[in-house]
């Protein structure tokens, strides 16, 4: 069964980016990121890692088949992104807008 999708999940909008990345606009705070992470990545198949934190930023660990991928969320720049090889990301793209749209 597919998971359901977190309703924050709406708030995204994909954006063009570098190879490498997954790039949304996230205009939602931490609290509400730290919420909707574990959603986006389930709607994706990637498995949630670690979350460390910086000052003004969120950093979590992510494996897609195998492959270590990381996810940043940034509160000053509204920015949400996902960096990993860009097969990967080019497969994960498609998949994101999907889930995002």
């Amino acid at each position: 069964m597919e998971p359901v999708a977190h309703p924050l999940l709406q708030q995204l909008t994909l954006q063009p980016a570098a190879d490498d990345q997954l790039l949304w606009h996230c205009p939602l705070s931490q609290e509400h990121v730290m919420q909707l992470v574990p959603s986006l990545l389930a709607q994706l198949d990637c498995q949630l890692g670690a979350l460390q934190q910086g000052a003004d930023r969120l950093f979590w660990s992510v494996t897609f088949e195998e492959v270590a991928l990381q996810l940043h969320f940034e509160g000053l720049c509204d920015s949400l992104w996902l960096q990993g090889p860009s097969a990967e990301i080019h497969f994960l793209r498609g998949l994101a807008a999907k889930v995002t749209q």
